[in-house]
Parts: structure tokens; C-alpha cells; sequence
């Protein structure tokens, strides 16, 4: 049995957060002492430089009331966080982490170096580039922040661990395992790659920010925030997963991180296999809390005879608007395809390069691009 604790939170003060992340940890029966004297990443979603009303990133106070965990509990924290683009001075001067960082005096790993990590149980990869910071700490306090997302279903415990391979890096994933199965067994790889690096006596807690989550085309700004006011905290970041994926009313069958992993034994799904309290978790169940959209190369996979050529007519593209599109490029700068080029008004997408993995929807600070269809994924889409 795995233990999870969800508690209820429906308002950003930090210290109505850090008292209830207490009792979170001590529900699950996390010793605090085993902290003591270590250097502790501290790991918030940071994916873009966003205000925390957005529901994009970890709130910051959500984060200050972590770090005055790990310090009280005689540690060292140290964030560490990897954008895709954005500088961490942007992204922590829009989202509020400028002023929390100065007032706690948080150290920050600016370096951003990588090292490659082994995993040789991995089913199909093995090598892993992470930020060398993470593996001079004994200890990961993980803070995602929970999302819709179009490729993995949802953003949660695992996917945020995903933000300690080095920035650019985390495109060139996108463009080797570039359909949402090949994504999901390559995140388990990497997943228990982590795991064996911060195996007993170092560990991970999963501290989820589940008090405002984002629902619709997430991850980034398409998404729009929804109240969920929970805080889900455990040593099992699939078995995280798995009950704040039911608590929003999804099918966890869905979210192949979490089924891929388990299979693995890499963490608990069922309700049967996870111990939490069933009274607060049917009191704050959610429904008809809107996925992302679903691409419809990720539907297309389960159509195994269609051939390559079929299934790009098929598939829907992301397309700039015009008139939205600022023409910043952090679009073309994180394509893993490099299939977005400049142009006068709009960026220019090249379909015949575009994977498809849409990265570019991910972080528009604008929320300037959309997914369009056509008229044979309309007609062949599942109903």
C-alpha cells in the first residue's frame, strides 16, 4: 500500500499551507529528521514566465511555505528549475519567486550544468542528461503544480521531474520519442532513472499544488485555472497521480505515465492499493473538469495500418493567429522539429517538419496559437 494524504486548502497563505503540509507529511508517516543537515532540491513547475493567477506555475507562496519545511527541519534548500525558455530571472520576476527567494534567502542553482544519469533497467532508454545541482543534493522536495496536459493527459508529480533535465534538452525528448506512447515509457525511464539516483538514504516527497489547477488546453496559457483546493502529498508520485487524476473526474486509465509506470512497478494505481482518506476525498471530488484536447495523432495511434502520409493529412496543426502572435519566436525557439520560421506578421509553421508534439502551444506566452483540424480528422475522429 502506498499512502497519499489530500487535505483541504482554498486560499494561497503560506502559513495555512506549511501547517497543512505538516500534517500531510505526518499522515503519510514522513520523518522530517531524515532531512536534517542534507541540501534539498526544492523543485516548483516553473514552465514559463507567468503570474500565478494563471495557474501555470507552482504558486509562490505554495513554494515559500516548502522551503520553511525543509529550513526548519534543519536543512538546506536549493531551487532548482530548468525553463525550456524563459530565463530563470524572467520567470521568477513575472511569477512572484523574485521576492519569495530574497525574503527566505533561497539559494538558487544558476549554473544549470548537466551530467548523464544511467538507467539500466530502462525498457527504451537508458541515458539521461539531468541538471548536475539535483545530483549534489541528497534529498528532492518535489512541488507540481497540477494540470491538463494535450500529450500526457495530466501534469503531475512525475511529469514535473521532467523540469530537472537542462532547458533545450527537454525538446530534443520531444523529437525522440515523438508519439504520446513513446513519451510516456520514455518519462517511466526516466522516472525510475531518478529514483535509483535518489534511492534510500535520499528520497523524494511529492508536495502537490492542487489548490487552484488548471483545466482545458493545458499546460500553458490555453489552460484556464479551476479550483480544486486540495493539497496531495506522498512519497509515491504515481499513486499522486492516480487519485488527483480520479479526484478531477478523469479516467486514470487515460494518463499512460501513470499505467506505464505501474505496470513497472515504479508506483501503486487503484484505489485498493492506496491509503488515503476516502471522507475529504468524496467531499472535494470534482466533475466535468475539461481535458485537453486531445491531438488527434494521439487517437490516430490506436490505427496502427494507416501510414505516414495518411496520417499527416489526418492530423490537426498548430496554427499561429494573427493579429495574437507578437512574433516573440519562443515558438521556434523550443520546435525539437525546428519547423517554425520567421515571418512578416505571424510565424510560419512547415507541416511537412512539424511532429506534432505541440511544444509551441505549450509555452506562447500569448496563447496565440491554436490547434486546427481538417476535414478528415472531423470525419474519422473517434465520437
Amino acid at each position: 500500500m502506498s499512502r497519499v494524504s489530500i487535505i483541504e486548502v482554498r486560499r494561497y497563505d503560506s502559513g495555512l499551507i506549511k501547517e497543512t503540509i505538516y500534517k500531510a507529511l505526518g499522515e503519510i508517516a514522513f520523518d522530517l529528521s531524515r532531512l536534517k543537515g542534507k541540501r534539498v532540491a526544492v523543485k516548483p513547475n516553473l514552465l514559463s514566465a507567468s503570474r500565478p493567477e494563471q495557474a501555470i506555475v507552482t504558486h509562490p507562496e505554495f513554494f515559500r511555505a516548502a522551503v520553511r519545511i525543509v529550513k526548519e527541519a534543519g536543512a538546506f534548500p536549493v531551487l532548482i528549475e530548468s525553463p525550456a525558455i524563459n530565463s530563470l530571472s524572467r520567470v521568477f520576476r513575472v511569477s512572484g519567486y523574485d521576492r519569495v527567494i530574497e525574503e527566505e534567502g533561497i539559494e538558487v542553482d544558476l549554473e544549470q550544468s548537466g551530467m548523464t544519469i544511467t538507467n539500466d533497467n530502462g525498457r527504451r532508454y537508458k541515458n539521461f542528461e539531468i541538471m548536475k545541482s539535483v545530483a549534489d543534493t541528497d534529498f528532492i522536495f518535489n512541488l507540481p503544480k497540477f494540470k491538463t496536459h494535450g500529450l500526457t493527459y495530466i501534469t503531475g508529480a512525475q511529469k514535473n521531474l521532467f523540469g530537472l533535465i537542462p532547458g533545450m534538452a527537454k525538446t530534443q525528448w520531444h523529437c525522440k520519442a515523438n508519439e504520446r506512447e513513446l513519451f510516456c515509457e520514455f518519462l517511466a525511464d526516466y522516472f525510475e532513472a531518478v529514483s535509483m539516483l535518489f534511492k534510500s538514504p535520499k528520497g523524494i516527497v511529492h508536495v502537490m499544488d492542487a489548490i487552484t489547477g488548471m483545466e482545458g488546453n493545458g499546460p500553458g496559457t490555453g489552460g484556464k485555472p479551476r479550483d480544486i483546493g486540495a493539497i496531495i502529498v506522498s512519497e509515491d508520485a504515481i499513486a499522486a497521480d492516480f487519485l488527483v487524476t480520479s479526484l478531477v473526474g478523469f479516467d486514470p486509465r487515460l494518463v499512460k505515465t501513470v499505467s506505464i509506470s505501474a505496470e513497472r512497478g515504479l508506483g501503486k494505481k487503484g484505489f485498493d492499493e492506496i491509503e488515503f482518506d476516502r471522507s475529504i476525498f468524496n467531499r472535494l471530488k470534482l466533475d466535468k473538469f475539461e481535458p485537453a484536447p486531445l491531438p488527434f495523432n494521439v487517437r490516430l495511434e490506436k490505427i496502427k495500418w494507416l501510414n505516414n502520409l495518411l496520417k499527416r493529412i489526418m492530423v490537426e496543426r498548430p496554427v499561429p493567429i494573427e493579429g495574437t502572435c507578437t512574433m516573440c519566436y519562443q515558438c521556434r525557439q523550443i520546435c525539437p522539429a525546428k519547423a517554425i520560421d520567421k515571418g512578416e506578421t505571424v510565424a510560419i509553421f512547415n507541416y511537412d517538419k512539424c511532429i506534432r508534439c505541440f511544444c509551441c502551444i505549450e509555452v506562447c506566452p500569448e496563447a496565440a496559437i491554436r490547434i486546427k483540424g481538417n476535414f478528415l480528422s472531423r470525419v474519422f475522429s473517434p465520437k
